[in-house]
């Protein structure tokens, strides 16, 4: 449902006095504040799962089960982390359904 010519103003006036109260609110807000808290996730997620590949190959190298099983435990936590929010979807997203001869509802 468009909105209409009033609430479009009413919304301008609302984004131009966040604008002046706050400028670093407005800033934040304007930039794509998801795709940069997603990119920060996953870049530690990825710190998180090499260090626990890192201490995977201590607790190999040391031979002792609980640093081995710590590392990997680590391991999978930091793989987990970084890719819990991504979309896996097989359909495309603009997909389109058109009318077929003999459908019609």
């Amino acid at each position: 449902m468009p909105l209409s010519e009033f609430e479009k103003r009413e919304l301008e006036l609302i984004g131009h006095g966040l604008e002046e109260d706050d400028p670093r609110l407005a800033d934040m807000l304007s930039r794509d504040s998801a795709a940069l808290s997603r990119r920060a996730r996953i870049s530690r997620g990825l710190v998180v799962f090499a260090a626990g590949v890192c201490v995977l190959l201590l607790g190999l190298v040391m031979r002792v089960p609980p640093v081995g099983i710590a590392g990997f435990a680590l391991m999978n936590g930091g793989g987990y982390w970084a890719i819990k929010d991504l979309r896996w979807s097989v359909r495309s997203r603009n997909r389109r359904v058109t009318q077929v001869e003999g459908n019609n509802e």
